[in-house]
């Protein structure tokens, strides 16, 4: 029993189990979308030396890559090389296509693993 929106004081009972229920359901749900997984790498992690250089290499997908050279490392060049190299040698493909992420220092790469490197 209502009178303009607001609750008798008969229907307490009735309208605290109901709002109970529903803040216990949205709780849940709540929970429920924080639990669920992120998109898991194709393999974990790892750190890869290469000429004294410590890269950490990374597969995401089939065919995607990702490596960050050493702290304080910047874009040049060479530092692309090295890590095309580290990924290079990590899948054991051909680099095809590169590229940093933005406002960052990994370098995400597309490898094509029907060009088997040779060791």
């Amino acid at each position: 029993m209502y009178r303009k929106g607001i609750p008798l004081k008969s229907d307490f009972p009735r309208f605290t189990v109901q709002c109970s229920w529903l803040a216990q359901a949205g709780f849940a749900l709540i929970l429920c979308g924080c639990g669920l997984p992120a998109q898991q790498p194709e393999s974990p992690p790892r750190t890869l030396e290469l000429d004294g250089v410590a890269y950490r290499v990374e597969q995401i997908t089939a065919s995607t890559w990702t490596a960050r050279g050493p702290a304080g490392t910047s874009g040049s060049s060479q530092t692309t090389a090295g890590l095309v190299r580290a990924i290079e040698k990590a899948s054991n493909c051909k680099v095809t296509d590169s590229s940093y992420a933005a406002k960052s220092t990994a370098l995400s790469a597309q490898v094509d693993c029907g060009s088997k490197l040779k060791d």
